[in-house]
């Protein structure tokens, strides 16, 4: 628990609605992106949302870490379950300069196209109890806006922001913490 408390800590984070993915469970996703940190040091994690882009992400990372918070979907069957598993072979912080993905880790898959890409990570926890109130929490592109999460739109950039008294202001208050991760240099890359 004490990487959800850091994470709680920071003033900016990404958050993420977390469900299946490709036919595997939450519990197997996380046991095998934790068993590729302990192999490598390192995980890539596939993401698509226009509200954390890669450039955003590694700006939020500067000067200090900091950490994506997982959160269960406001109603039961909520996030829906990804059905492509392409496997991504390459990764770039800048979209310039391409790298192989790193040997060892297990294979980072979802839809590739233009908007795929990863958050890295060098540590990682499963939250056995935590809750989190994203009243707390405004959307970073404009943080007198509260958190929205949409389809298509599961994770996003957020900074510490009450929004108790905002109008716009998510009706599902409480998240369920599913696990928490650090992020770790490039942060976040594009996929390919």
């Amino acid at each position: 628990m004490q990487l959800l408390d850091e994470a709680l800590a920071c003033p900016r984070c990404v958050m993420s609605v977390m469900g299946d993915h490709a036919g595997e469970s939450v519990d197997v996703i996380f046991k095998r992106k934790i068993s590729d940190i302990g192999r490598t040091g390192k995980t890539f994690w596939l993401i698509k949302s226009p509200k954390a882009r890669p450039a955003q992400v590694q700006e939020i990372c500067q000067p200090t870490p900091a950490f994506t918070i997982f959160v269960h979907p406001a109603t039961k069957g909520g996030a829906r379950p990804t059905t492509i598993e392409t496997a991504a072979g390459e990764y770039s912080a800048d979209g310039e300069f391409w790298h192989r993905l790193p040997q060892g880790i297990s294979p980072v898959t979802g839809k590739l196209d233009s908007g795929a890409s990863a958050l890295v990570f060098d540590k990682m926890e499963t939250a056995a109890s935590g809750i989190l109130d994203l009243w707390d929490y405004g959307d970073l592109s404009d943080p007198q806006t509260p958190l929205k999460f949409i389809l298509g739109c599961s994770t996003v950039c957020a900074v510490r922001e009450n929004m108790a008294s905002h109008p716009g202001r998510m009706k599902s208050r409480y998240r369920g913490v599913i696990a928490v991760a650090r992020l770790a240099e490039p942060y976040c890359v594009w996929l390919r």
